[in-house]
């Protein structure tokens, strides 16, 4: 749904105000896009993962117990945090204000009248 034209000029006094308020804050977030987020929380993710490798064959040279799980969370947080972000990159994004309740009630009206329909017929 567009914005009307009261939302915009709202929209840009607000933008406005936050450059004139905080220039550093407001280049830093116009610059960072979420698909900039994703790929560094994948690197971040991958680095994770390589440190939680190094560590497990320390663990094999060490032969300590503590070394060896912590190998195996930090290869297991470098997974998750890889395939968080992948998921978020992936997953298509919602508008605000279409909640988990907006789509269950948007489905049982589909499925309401795709019955309606079908018994009309007969």
């Amino acid at each position: 749904m567009p914005l009307s034209e009261r939302e915009k000029r709202i929209l840009e006094e607000i933008e406005k105000s936050l450059y004139q308020e905080d220039p550093k804050f407001a280049r830093d977030v116009k610059r960072e896009s979420p698909r900039m987020a994703d790929r560094r929380r994948v690197q971040a993710g991958a680095l994770l993962f390589l440190v939680g490798f190094a560590t497990l064959i320390a663990f094999f040279v060490t032969g300590s117990i503590v070394v060896g799980v912590l190998a195996f969370g930090a290869m297991v947080g470098g997974i998750v945090v890889i395939a968080g972000s992948i998921m978020g990159s992936v997953a298509p994004r919602r508008p605000a204000g279409q909640g988990l309740g907006d789509r269950i009630t948007q489905n049982m009206r589909t499925w309401e009248e795709r019955f309606r329909q079908r018994y009309r017929r007969r």
